[in-house]
C-alpha cells in the first residue's frame, strides 16, 4: 500500500524545485545578458553604463541566491552558475578599468570556483582592450595590461587547478600569450 501523505510530500517538494529551477533560470538568462552588455560597453570606455547594467544584473543575481538559500539543490543550476561567472568577469573588468585593481565583487556569495572562473575568463577582456589600446598608440596602457595578465595568470598557476578551472586557466595562459605578442608587436614597430 502506498503512503499517500509521504508522496504527497515528494510531490509538493517537486513542484518547488521545477518552479524555482525555472525562475533560477530566467533571472540568470536575464542577469548573464546584462553582465555581457555591461564587459561590452566597458571595451567602448562607457564604464557609467557599465555600472547600471552591473547593479541591474546584481539585484538579479540577488534574487536568485535568495532562491538558492530556499531551494538548496538550485545552487548547482547551470545557468546560475554561468550568470555567476560572467557576472564576476563584468564586475573584474570594470572595476579594473576604473580603479586600476583587481578584488571581490558582488554583494552576494561567490563560490572559489565562481571567482576564479570569472578571473580566468576576464584576461580575455585585457586582450581586447589591449588591442583597441595599441591601435591608438597606447603603448604604456598596454604594458600595464599585461603586468595585470601576468600577475592573475602566475596566480592561477599556483593553485593547481582541476577540472574545467584547468581549461579555463589554460585560455587565461593563451590570453596572456596574445597580450605579450601585441606588446611585443608594439616594441617592433617603435625600434623600425
Amino acid at each position: 500500500m502506498l503512503i499517500t501523505s509521504y508522496l504527497q510530500q515528494l510531490k509538493k517538494q517537486y513542484q518547488t524545485q521545477t518552479t524555482g529551477r525555472r525562475k533560477l533560470a530566467e533571472l540568470s538568462s536575464q542577469a548573464q545578458h546584462l553582465a555581457k552588455q555591461a564587459i561590452f560597453a566597458a571595451q567602448r570606455d562607457n564604464l557609467p553604463e557599465a555600472d547600471k547594467l552591473l547593479a541591474e544584473a546584481n539585484s538579479l543575481l540577488t534574487q536568485g541566491q535568495l532562491l538558492t538559500r530556499k531551494v538548496k539543490e538550485l545552487e548547482s543550476l547551470g545557468s546560475y552558475r554561468a550568470a555567476l561567472e560572467e557576472y564576476v568577469e563584468a564586475e573584474l573588468f570594470t572595476k579594473f578599468l576604473q580603479t586600476g585593481k583587481l578584488d571581490k565583487v558582488g554583494k552576494f556569495n561567490i563560490t572559489p570556483e565562481v571567482y576564479l572562473g570569472g578571473l580566468s575568463d576576464m584576461v580575455g577582456e585585457l586582450v581586447r582592450y589591449a588591442i583597441k589600446l595599441a591601435t591608438a598608440g597606447k603603448i604604456k596602457e598596454v604594458d600595464k595590461l599585461v603586468e595585470v595578465g601576468t600577475m592573475v595568470v602566475g596566480e592561477l598557476a599556483a593553485m593547481n587547478l582541476t577540472g574545467i578551472l584547468r581549461t579555463k586557466f589554460d585560455q587565461a595562459k593563451q590570453h596572456l600569450r596574445r597580450l605579450e605578442d601585441i606588446r611585443y608587436d608594439l616594441s617592433i614597430r617603435r625600434h623600425v
